[in-house]
């Protein structure tokens, strides 16, 4: 029930979870984009304690957010399991993540008193979305396993932008490192260690670079640079 695009955290802590969850789940006919909308509850829940700004509740906000990210595996799991993989589910769910991470930074930004910063996060998170869904979904290379690891979104950034030319190796482990669930969990370990702060921090600057690659992949595949070919891999 896994998935090639499942990050560390996902792989060896929220999976190994959900797929607990998961068996229990199909007794009951649920469908499962109702279960993507049912547990959106969650971040709700997180960002009232969020505004609270305390160590205390930032800690439970996180957690609440981890748990969502655990429980969100869930909905894919129900659909292959049901053979009820849709575009419109993966749109759906997409769709809840982004707006979760905007909930994220807007109510902690404003519980740490740094609404300002909660905003501009926020920006360069939704432009980045824009950027990625206009973009051109091909990524040509050598590697499955590179292109595997990717979601389609963002085959177009990583094809187009140039990351490329440092290695399939270092944007392997680039991508792994700043995945969603990765990002999910260190938020919640640095709201642990009273770093919360440092959340708000981490995350304006991996989306203010992702939008710089994203942008730099726009233009350069709008003026016609065409779809990026890595050479072979040497043994």
């Amino acid at each position: 029930m896994s998935k090639p695009q499942d990050g560390f955290v996902s792989r060896f802590l929220n999976r190994p979870i959900s797929r607990r969850i998961t068996p229990f789940l199909l007794k009951f006919p649920i469908h499962p984009s109702a279960w993507t909308i049912s547990i959106f509850v969650l971040p709700l829940i997180a960002c009232l304690f969020f505004v609270r700004g305390d160590y205390v509740s930032v800690v439970i906000g996180a957690a609440i957010f981890q748990a969502f990210s655990i429980l969100d595996g869930c909905d894919g799991e129900i659909a292959r399991a049901k053979n009820l993989e849709s575009k419109f589910g993966e749109r759906l769910d997409n769709f809840c993540d982004f707006l979760a991470s905007l909930l994220y930074v807007l109510a902690l930004g404003w519980g740490l008193q740094r609404s300002g910063e909660g905003i501009i996060c926020a920006t360069l998170i939704t432009a980045n979305e824009w950027l990625l869904r206009g973009g051109k979904g091909k990524m040509s290379s050598a590697s499955s396993m590179l292109h595997e690891s990717f979601y389609v979104r963002h085959h177009g950034m990583i094809g187009h932008s140039g990351l490329l030319n440092l290695g399939e190796r270092f944007v392997w482990w680039l991508f792994q490192l700043t995945k969603r669930d990765m990002a999910v969990f260190v938020f919640l370990m640095l709201a642990l260690l009273g770093l919360a702060d440092w959340i708000l921090h981490l995350w304006t600057i991996v989306a203010g670079a992702s939008l710089i690659l994203s942008a730099i992949a726009a233009i350069r595949s709008g003026i016609g640079h065409g779809d990026v070919v890595t050479r072979e891999p040497r043994s």
